[in-house]
């Protein structure tokens, strides 16, 4: 998501934009955090004119804030004053996981110029305006690097480029380069308006409440045949969300593989047939899996395709065996895992796909039988 965090600069006699780098790049550095990635638009927020467009200016602020909406906020209510009464500095990812973005505002809220941290949505166009008319993109962040945005190559961007290396000195970055944006989000790139900000933001809500459909007909169908499944996808989150090497993605991966183990023998357990020449012995996954597949459903094209995503599925696990061993650096493991958990959960929707009547439910009363026996052992 897209995230603005807010500071009131007027009292600040110093040059505050280098003030408010350091604390904010120095915060989220320190959240050591293994993979952060976005362009980062710095400048002032320009509300003048914006204020005056509304009969008061805390309905201004109301609407600036999405008060009533759902977007993500951390305003410090008690400093919303400054919105009107004082210029304003915003530094703005233009991604950020919503987890790090709550990090880096209780690591900045004790701070004295801070004022909080809210969700653009560019398909609003007061937020279209301030944050990305008025500010504009200064600097992208890839971990622990960070790269000054350059127009061009020209002498004078040399220099600016010299001038704000100096600004992040005392910044723990590993590297600061710079990077040429070619006018990337100015009058002269025909895809900076509101009207094509409108259509991404409303793309990626519409994308957003796709995947959640996806994930919530999963859980729901699939758990009722295997009621393990809500444990092991989120063993597969958190081991992904926390994982720092290569060797603890593979981890991930390797929950994933398990997952999918598990499920074909919820669905097709292990038999001593041999059907067409394939064995569905215990360790044949993909044999079972495609006569499941056969079983259900006689459509050739649905089965090619349950077909087809197994083989990538496999093919996408091998490639993260072998980046494993190879020692590739972490951000390529990161990318490749997180391929690897969206084929899985998509191949988890074509197995529920398929299956035309419920699946048979399956509850585990191990737990339940186990301490009825022990209550009814202890009461003799």
């Amino acid at each position: 998501m897209k995230v603005a965090y807010h500071f009131k600069c007027t009292e600040i006699q110093e040059r505050y934009d280098s003030l408010f780098y350091k604390i904010v790049f120095t915060n989220l550095l320190n959240l050591n955090e293994p993979f952060i990635s976005s362009k980062i638009l710095i400048g002032d927020l320009i509300t003048y004119e914006m204020i005056r467009k509304f009969d008061k200016p805390s309905d201004f602020l109301n609407y600036l804030f999405q008060t009533k909406g759902d977007n993500w906020k951390r305003i410090l209510f008690h400093k919303t004053k400054y919105f009107i009464e004082q210029d304003i500095f915003v530094i703005c990812f233009e991604t950020i996981q919503k987890e790090i973005a709550e990090k880096l505002h209780a690591s900045l809220k004790n701070e004295e110029h801070y004022l909080g941290s809210f969700e653009i949505d560019n398909a609003i166009e007061l937020h279209w305006w301030l944050y990305c008319e008025c500010i504009g993109p200064k600097f992208r962040i890839l971990n622990r690097d960070i790269n000054i945005l350059l127009d061009t190559d020209n002498e004078e961007e040399k220099e600016t480029a010299e001038h704000f290396k100096e600004l992040l000195k005392g910044i723990p970055f590993k590297k600061v380069n710079t990077e040429f944006s070619n006018y990337r989000y100015s009058l002269m790139d025909d895809n900076h308006n509101f009207e094509n900000a409108k259509r991404t933001a409303e793309w990626k809500k519409s994308t957003e409440s796709l995947f959640t459909t996806i994930t919530d007909e999963i859980i729901a169908k699939l758990t009722d045949t295997a009621p393990e499944l809500t444990d092991r996808l989120w063993t597969i989150n958190h081991t992904f969300s926390n994982a720092q090497t290569g060797e603890q993605y593979a981890l991930a991966m390797t929950s994933c593989r398990r997952l999918f183990e598990y499920i074909v023998d919820c669905l097709f357990p292990a038999t001593d047939e041999i059907i067409d020449g394939h064995s569905l012995k215990k360790d044949k996954y993909k044999n079972r899996l495609l006569e499941f597949a056969k079983r259900e459903l006689k459509s050739e094209t649905n089965i090619d395709l349950i077909v087809t995503n197994t083989v990538s599925l496999f093919d996408e696990w091998s490639k993260l065996y072998e980046l494993s061993n190879k020692g590739v650096h972490n951000e390529v493991h990161r990318q490749e895992c997180r391929r690897c958990i969206i084929r899985t959960i998509l191949l988890l929707d074509d197995l529920i796909s398929i299956k035309q009547t419920p699946f048979e439910v399956k509850v585990k009363a191990e737990k339940f039988f186990n301490d009825f026996l022990d209550d009814r052992n202890a009461s003799r």
